[in-house]
């Protein structure tokens, strides 16, 4: 079961990077120069498939590094799933949030601003690495994976009442702009309420991922003459 978990996992992560890698060169403009026009969303899709099938025939896939410590693990049956559950989420997550970088602003909630500027693009550039390169940890069951994963959903609290008590009118705009260059309807009460509860609806968020957090494991440290847990040379 656990093959098959990983497997999935493992092919998840290698298609949101390479299709991220699609999208941000198409909104680049690099389809158009080759094409004669963007790139459609099925054109997209293709394209992400079949580079996402040469890296794996390649033997370059990030998700099987990723995941190669949760699949060597010896013994076999060790807790596993908050690990990859949060560790999968927050590469993701930082991966997914690179393709904002060229989109329209969803307001989030950096540096209290929410209007486009090179320090907003750069903070977002930033928050995205974090929050990718502490989801590594957990998949690679790091130490001190769980510390830095602490801190960082404990930064979200702040940084949505900073955003909240400064820029509480642009970010109610942003949402209505958002929706409106999406072709959607947003209405601007409905907006102010999302603005109101977005507070509880983080501290809700922080106290679930704490919660799993705390079921997450951290390899062990490596002592003389014994080999780490889950490496070749463990005959546990």
């Amino acid at each position: 079961m656990r093959k098959y978990v990983l497997l999935f996992l493992s092919l998840c992560i290698d298609y949101a990077w390479v299709n991220t890698a699609v999208v941000l060169a198409d909104q680049l403009g690099i389809a158009e120069t080759v094409l004669g026009q963007p790139a459609s969303w099925a054109a997209r899709q293709v394209l992400s498939l079949i580079l996402l099938s040469l890296v794996r025939v390649a033997n370059v896939s990030l998700g099987e590094w990723l995941l190669s410590y949760a699949q060597t693990e010896q013994p076999a049956g060790q807790r596993q799933w908050a690990n990859l559950l949060l560790g999968t989420m927050g590469v993701l997550s930082g991966i997914w949030a690179l393709l904002r970088l060229t989109g329209p602003d969803d307001g989030a909630p950096f540096l209290f601003m929410v209007e486009d500027t090179p320090l907003k693009t750069a903070a977002v550039a930033l928050y995205s690495t974090l929050y990718s390169w502490c989801g590594v940890m957990l998949l690679r069951f790091e130490l001190k994976a769980k510390l830095c994963n602490a801190l960082l959903f404990a930064s979200v609290l702040p940084l949505t009442a900073i955003n909240l008590i400064f820029s509480r009118d642009a970010l109610v705009a942003s949402m209505v702009a958002r929706a409106a260059i999406e072709g959607r309807t947003f209405p601007v009460e409905k907006a102010e309420v999302y603005a109101r509860v977005s507070i509880y609806y983080a501290i809700l968020l922080v106290a679930v991922m704490l919660t799993i957090l705390y079921f997450c494991r951290e390899r062990p440290t490596a002592s003389v003459g014994r080999p780490l847990e889950g490496s070749p040379g463990n005959r546990a």
